[in-house]
């Protein structure tokens, strides 16, 4: 092991559970994958006798020059991707809240859709969801956007949906990906940690607001009693769905009798919301604001429009720009907060110490920690040091085309003396891996 360069076994259950608080199931899901092929990598070499209980290379290990079942581009690609598309939105919507314009700004809240998974193989999981907010966000877009400034929290959804043509090309260029996050709505990322507070902060900067009541959640109804004020209650619709309602009630039902039968392989619920009459609840809110239905608010629209037009915000432009800060991390407590801020330290020190003086002993497992280093960089929403990583990164595989081609069609197939004998492994050894220039 290079002097000065320590590599402590870290632990996959916190980062995993990290994940789990970002935005929903589909992004924990490509965390997770990314994070299982770091992981993978550790337990495979020390199957192989390549690296020793301490997480240091053995002598097998350090003769090893690269190991091809240690990477995988599509699971880099998309939480990169994921990654790329998150920032790209909200700062689209900073742009839109920091320069004046006297558009009108309209905010539009609404219940998220329910999600469920539970695995079907060891390796498989079988999600299902809801598609009803999904649905009307299509149709206000439809509706609305080419007449103001539509705002959104995203949800977990919205980043499935929003970016599923990208994901067919694995993400491809990024920069085609800009235009997705700039039209129809202008979208923010909102920590579970501080949406009330950045809620909060937009609320006199909007010009209107629309809210989509497709479920009773507690959320959904702060976000309601925020709005049941002298000077917003004139400036609001609520869209009352109640199939939607009705729709995510059969949901919960499903996921307990799934929770019942299937307990241990599920993966991903939602817990129920409080218990409410639904039409006591329309009745309660057509007292205070529009209320309306989800085929009349279509059927109106011109109304609706009108009312947009015809409203201003406590804050007139000029006044009311303002930038909500991008708080992307995991929504966890302040002490599992500084653990994952301490871990991402000590990864970036290990980097540091094999690109300096110390050089790279171990070419795999530096790879290794460059992977750790960005699935740690975009977990915590440090995109400066994603882009260092993965500069690193592609000069290791820069690198490693570099030798394989010349290698030409014997790459896979290297002599007795010049390759490492691990089975069940593409890994080829031998192969010069000190080096001073990352």
């Amino acid at each position: 092991m290079t002097a000065g360069v320590t590599r402590p076994p870290f632990d996959v259950r916190l980062l995993n559970e990290a994940t789990t608080t970002l935005l929903g199931y589909f992004v924990h899901t490509w965390f997770r994958h990314y994070l299982s092929l770091i992981a993978a990598n550790l337990h495979r070499w020390t199957e192989l006798g390549a690296m020793d209980a301490h997480g240091c290379p053995t002598e097998l290990g350090k003769q090893v020059a690269f190991d091809f079942d240690a990477i995988d581009i599509e699971k880099l690609a998309y939480i990169t991707g994921i990654g790329f598309y998150l920032v790209s939105c909200h700062k689209c919507a900073n742009y839109q809240l920091t320069n004046r314009s006297d558009g009108k700004q309209v905010l539009y809240l609404r219940g998220f859709d329910y999600e469920g998974s539970m695995l079907a193989t060891d390796t498989v999981a079988v999600g299902f969801s809801t598609v009803d907010t999904a649905r009307f966000n299509w149709k206000l877009a439809e509706l609305m956007a080419p007449h103001c400034q539509l705002f959104k929290a995203l949800s977990p959804k919205d980043i499935y949906w929003e970016i599923a043509g990208a994901q067919k090309h694995f993400y491809g260029d990024f920069a085609d990906m800009i235009p997705l996050a700039r039209a129809p709505f202008r979208s923010f990322y909102l920590n579970a940690q501080h949406w009330k507070e950045d809620i909060s902060g937009l609320l006199d900067r909007m010009d209107y607001f629309v809210v989509y009541v497709s479920s009773l959640t507690a959320s959904a109804l702060w976000e309601i009693e925020q709005l049941a004020t002298d000077d917003r209650r004139g400036r609001v619709t609520v869209v009352f769905d109640e199939a939607a309602i009705a729709n995510k009630d059969r949901q919960l039902v499903m996921q307990h009798g799934v929770l019942d039968r299937h307990g241990s392989r599920v993966v991903w619920s939602k817990e129920d919301p409080p218990r409410i009459d639904v039409r006591s609840m329309r009745d309660a809110l057509a007292h205070q604001f529009l209320v309306t239905s989800p085929e009349e608010f279509e059927r109106d629209i011109h109304r609706h429009r009108q009312r947009i037009a015809e409203s201003s915000a406590r804050l007139a432009p000029g006044a009311r720009e303002t930038q909500l800060e991008f708080r992307f991390h995991p929504a966890v407590n302040a002490e599992k907060l500084a653990e994952l801020r301490d871990l991402s330290a000590s990864v970036q020190a290990r980097i540091a110490a094999c690109i300096g003086e110390a050089g790279i002993d171990c070419l795999p497992f530096f790879l290794n920690d460059l992977q750790l280093q960005i699935f740690m960089a975009l977990l915590m929403g440090e995109y400066h040091d994603t882009g260092c990583a993965l500069a690193a990164y592609a000069a290791v595989m820069h690198g490693a085309f570099v030798h394989f081609t010349r290698l030409g069609a014997n790459a896979g197939g290297v002599s007795r003396t010049t390759s490492v004998a691990c089975r069940h492994s593409r890994i080829i050894g031998n192969w010069p891996t000190t080096s001073r220039s990352g």
